[in-house]
């Protein structure tokens, strides 16, 4: 005993290196600490500077007075031990100030209470005996505050597990010094029995069974633990007391036997609760399979896992991401919040700290000068290890969660307190292991040294099997963890992003956003009328129409180099959309949708030079602003109202397919011209699916081509048709394209109509057979009748903004091409018929199933204007095509007023 104060009191040659190094150690770990802190304030709004000064000041304040009192009382310490766990410490204060601020005045008070209880261990006499000599009485104490929670019991948050005992508000888990105090036991009893324990009792292949009379204490006081925190339900302490005992057995007889039985054990012990127990189950399939339970039961682990995917290398920043998305994360995912603030490099610096801690704690084992020692440093190391890996795991999914603690990281008082009594007992082992190694050769045997090298070799291969799982998160299934679409931070980082305008020919906004005082983003749509070209954009349902073909431009992501997008993501700043402008004109727009309101249909209208669509309604239709709460009834509608009909809805075309027909007859010379003959029986009706179907239009009696072309009768049109043959009505069809798709910034549909699916000549002559056409393909039709027989290439986009806020002017999709003769194409114009002053049109009907037919109308402005207009309108089941021209007719003539 003397020689121990001689060694508590003198100055040891060599520990002012030792002094300095931990100086040196805390110095960085207080900056660590104080440059988090400031970050915190300035990043995340709730860390308030109170917040601040509480952090950086409960740190100065109990690691300055522990490094000041340990170099007084343990010169001869590990000069590391105290740094680690006061970055742990500091860090786990950073932490529970960015998830639950509210909670860091007491985890502060905790770490104060902490760094007191690591002082009094320090100060508690000159050995350990009285901590050997009172094993029963200390355990018993720990068991019978345990037991207490089965009756006393609470839990703070007010459901589950009652692990707590309350007191005045103050809260504490029995679970958390019984670890400690089973150490303790095991250490004593070992040192004690370890002789008889390794050669007493009788060899059964490669295990050595102890008598009875020698094991059974160890087993009972063991077994009595594990019970009652199974009738707790607190699997993950049971756990770890399980491996702590295993570990500790191992190190006292070195038998590999006792630790291979005992996971046996604990695996049948395992599938017996799994049946048992509806929580352990749900925690064993939460880690097996979490996706199917994403969203109920294993909710908890794929939002850590997330997290981990969202940190990535480097992390979101702290103060940055989303970690509280994670339930519990200031308890048990205390790691998860790291990955996703700090990254992977944060996850390997907290797993090497665990590392060293591993690493010179067993170093002080192997030369602690007494047995006891000897297992109570290398028993506390390995709980300690133990505790972090099983909590880091399954966090990671490499082990089911097991509801414990991260020692020094995690928000919890009687956690940090046990952590802190713990670090205080390593540093005295340590100190006087370093005595004796500096006076005399340790005393430990060869078998226990080795065991504790084997200890340490296992559990460092176990943390760096998590170092790899975090990394396979982190970076390996970064990209499709942060894809999920259930991952509530790409909801949130969509939330932020500031799309580009859409805005028509003029300027005026077709979609816009408003951003709220959280900087959360809404998109608004100003023009609810232009819903079929601009579409929509949601976070859950995705986009369409415009809104999807210029995506990328209009979140910003068009053409960003590396370093641009590298930039924006280390400052986690969205990027900033781009306008894109149309052709629609928004006042017409909102006439056609008008005049639309009363009938289902479609109406496109164009200029006839450029191809550019000044309209496209289609009718019924949806407001895209509403579009996610009535999803669900859209998508239901019989009327279809998400489908754009102009240019997918896909329609008999009637009478509407005559100046395909004619223009075919007209370039092969099947007639000289439109003014030949066509025999008296042309205005005689023709059956469609048992309906009789005449001229549309009344004009006296035809007597020429032109006319009964002008009257839309359907018998010259089947004339014509049995005259080309099915090579020739094919060879018409291929030549205005009515079998492609029209190339369009948007979706369009086409028929694939082929000549082998002409069943009859007539009816598809007459646009009752199997070609089905679209509204925007007939006002290509008109548009080439207008342009001289050269159908435009249609254009939706006018222009881009480039990166600098420069317009980039865009080409149309496609080119136009040449289908008729211009003298053709004025021949068949000549035959349209006036509809007012300034309109000419061709109108017609089409018999589709039951009801009224459909009615058609092209139309084309005069020449003479500055520009020239093509337009298209079907109007489902209106039966009289006047209406359908009426709407043509109003809209051609609003775009030639425009103009004025």
């Amino acid at each position: 005993m003397s020689s121990s104060r001689v060694h508590q009191t003198q100055p040891i040659s060599g520990t002012g290196g030792a002094n300095r190094r931990e100086s040196f150690l805390l110095l960085l770990a207080a900056g660590f600490v104080a440059a988090g802190a400031v970050t915190l304030h300035l990043a995340h709004a709730p860390f308030r500077i109170h917040h601040l000064l509480i952090t950086c000041g409960a740190f100065a304040v109990a690691f300055a007075a522990a490094h000041l009192t340990l170099r007084r009382l343990l010169p001869g310490r590990d000069p590391f031990l105290l740094p680690a766990g006061a970055l742990l410490s500091g860090w786990g204060l950073l932490m529970v100030g960015r998830v639950a601020p509210n909670f860091l005045a007491r985890q502060a008070t905790w770490l104060m209470l902490g760094t007191v209880a690591l002082l009094a261990v320090v100060e508690a006499g000159n050995s350990l005996r009285w901590l050997q000599r009172y094993r029963y009485t200390w355990l018993t104490g720990g068991l019978v505050l345990l037991a207490a929670t089965l009756l006393l019991g609470v839990n703070p948050s007010g459901s589950g597990p009652r692990l707590w005992l309350g007191l005045g508000g103050a809260y504490f888990q029995p679970s958390e010094p019984l670890k400690l105090l089973m150490v303790v036991f095991m250490a004593s009893y070992l040192a004690d029995r370890r002789r008889l324990l390794v050669s007493g009792g009788r060899k059964i292949g490669p295990l050595r069974l102890p008598p009875l009379a020698y094991v059974g204490p160890l087993l009972v006081m063991f077994g009595l633990a594990v019970l009652l925190l199974a009738a707790q339900q607190d699997l993950g302490a049971a756990m770890l007391f399980f491996l702590t005992f295993l570990s500790m057995l191992y190190l006292a007889t070195g038998q590999w036997g006792y630790v291979a039985a005992g996971l046996l054990l604990f695996g049948a012990a395992g599938v017996i609760g799994y049946s048992l127990s509806t929580r352990l189950a749900l925690r064993v399939n939460a880690w097996l399979n979490p996706w199917t339970g994403a969203a109920d039961w294993a909710f908890q682990i794929v939002q850590s896992l997330l997290a981990f995917g969202a940190g990535g290398v480097l992390g979101e920043g702290l103060g940055l991401g989303q970690p509280t998305y994670i339930p519990a994360v200031h308890t048990d995912f205390t790691f998860a919040a790291i990955g996703e603030s700090f990254g992977l490099v944060g996850l390997l610096a907290v797993i090497a700290l665990y590392g060293l801690l591993l690493l010179r704690g067993l170093r002080a084992a192997a030369s602690a000068p007494r047995r006891f020692e000897r297992y109570l440093t290398a028993g506390l190391t390995a709980g300690l290890v133990i505790q972090a890996w099983v909590i880091m795991a399954a966090n990671v999914k490499l082990a089911p969660i097991a509801g414990v603690t991260l020692p020094f990281l995690s928000y919890g008082g009687s956690s940090l307190v046990s952590t802190f009594i713990v670090l205080g007992l390593l540093l005295r082992v340590s100190n006087q292991a370093g005595a004796s190694r500096r006076r005399i050769r340790p005393s430990t045997d060869r078998s226990t040294r080795a065991s504790i090298f084997r200890t340490a070799g296992v559990l460092a291969l176990a943390l760096a099997v998590l170092a790899a799982f975090c990394g396979y998160w982190s970076v390996a299934r970064a990209d499709w963890l942060v894809a999920r679409e259930d991952n509530p931070r790409r909801v949130s980082y969509e939330r932020r992003i500031v799309r580009g305008r859409i805005l028509d020919r003029d300027g005026t906004s077709l979609a816009s956003v408003s951003v709220g005082p959280t900087g959360l983003v809404t998109r608004t749509y100003p023009v609810p009328q232009a819903a079929p070209v601009v579409g929509y954009a949601t976070l859950r349902y995705g986009t369409g129409g415009i809104e999807a073909a210029f995506d990328e431009a209009l979140r910003g992501e068009a053409d960003r180099g590396g370093w641009e997008e590298g930039w924006e993501a280390l400052l986690h700043r969205p990027p900033e959309g781009r306008d894109v402008q149309l052709t629609l004109d928004a006042e017409l727009q909102r006439r056609a949708q008008e005049a639309l309101a009363e009938e289902a249909g479609a109406v496109v209208l164009l200029e006839v030079e450029t191809g550019r669509v000044l309209v496209m309604g289609s009718a019924p239709t949806f407001d895209p602003a509403d579009l996610s709460e009535q999803w669900a009834e859209l998508r239901e509608d019989a009327a279809a109202p998400l489908l754009n009909r102009a240019t997918q809805g896909l329609y008999q075309p009637g009478a509407a397919l005559q100046t395909v027909v004619v223009a075919e007859a007209l370039s092969r010379g099947v007639v000289p011209d439109l003014e030949a003959d066509v025999g008296p029986d042309v205005t005689d009706p023709i059956m469609v699916d048992g309906v009789s179907v005449g001229c549309a239009l009344e004009d006296g009696t035809p007597n020429s081509l032109a006319a009964a072309y002008a009257a839309a009768c359907p018998a010259s049109a089947a004339n014509l048709g049995e005259r080309l043959g099915r090579d020739g009505l094919a060879a018409g069809v291929d030549r205005w394209r009515l079998t492609v798709p029209p190339p369009l910034e948007i979706p369009t549909e086409a028929s694939d109509w082929t000549r082998e699916a002409i069943s009859s000549v007539e009816d598809e002559a007459v646009g009752q057979g199997a070609l089905t056409v679209s509204p925007l393909q007939m006002a290509l039709v008109a548009a080439t009748m207008g342009s001289g027989g050269v159908m435009p290439a249609p254009q939706l986009a006018l222009r881009v903004q480039g990166p600098e806020g420069r317009w980039q002017g865009t080409d149309p999709v496609g080119a136009p091409h040449a289908v008729i003769s211009r003298a053709d194409a004025q021949e068949l114009l000549s035959a349209w018929r006036g509809w007012g002053e300034s309109v000419l049109g061709h109108a017609g009907t089409a018999v589709a199933g039951e009801g009224a037919p459909h009615a058609w109308f092209l139309g084309v402005t005069a020449a003479g204007g500055p520009r020239r207009y093509a337009a298209a309108v079907l109007l489902e089941h209106a039966g009289e095509p006047e209406r359908a021209a009426a709407v043509g007719r109003d809209l051609l003539e609003a775009a030639l007023a425009d103009e004025e």
